[in-house]
């Protein structure tokens, strides 16, 4: 991965694609549940890669480049909200938001029309007690999730004590749960 960010501070055109292709659909997934529709999301991958252009080449490589990649993510999502001024909202689950191979059908390995219906409910659910937490509890929720960001990351992230990182995403995530049931 060092080579490939090497090549992207050089400016080598074949080392975006790589990036692109290796964090793109973690990206997306993050997006996709931060923001109002697909379309959203796919708008602010566009965005984040091209942002990538000009802040990679301040990239120092002190830790994980994913970690400082949803970073970045994050702080675009922030600045989506901030010009707006509305309050962000999670992916819609409408129809048009899922593809033919949803988790339920490469958990089981294949599709399953009840299954789909199931997990299409339960995204329902899951998307409407999302927008119920506060944008802080939204943000390191996703963050933890699907962004995969350790506690030591959060706690960079958001200036915060590591302890204090694993309290709120833990009682966020006891809102998202009483939330669901």
């Amino acid at each position: 991965m060092v080579q490939i960010i090497k090549r992207c501070q050089d400016g080598d055109p074949d080392a975006f694609a790589s990036l692109l292709s290796e964090f793109g659909p973690k990206l997306r997934s993050y997006f996709l549940r931060t923001l109002a529709s697909a379309g959203d999301a796919d708008d602010m991958l566009q965005e984040l890669f091209l942002k990538l252009l000009t802040v990679i080449k301040r990239y120092k490589h002190r830790g994980r480049f994913e970690s400082w990649l949803f970073c970045v993510a994050a702080n675009l999502v922030r600045d989506r909200y901030r010009t707006r001024q509305r309050r962000i909202k999670t992916v819609s689950l409408s129809a048009g938001d899922f593809t033919y191979d949803s988790q339920a059908d490469v958990v089981s390995g294949e599709p399953n029309p009840h299954r789909r219906m199931e997990t299409v409910e339960q995204l329902g659910q899951l998307q409407h007690a999302l927008e119920e937490l506060s944008q802080s509890d939204r943000e390191i929720i996703l963050l933890r999730h699907y962004g995969g960001l350790s506690f030591k990351e959060l706690a960079e992230h958001f200036q915060i004590p590591v302890g204090t990182a694993l309290a709120r995403v833990h009682r966020g995530m006891k809102k998202l749960n009483k939330l669901l049931t």
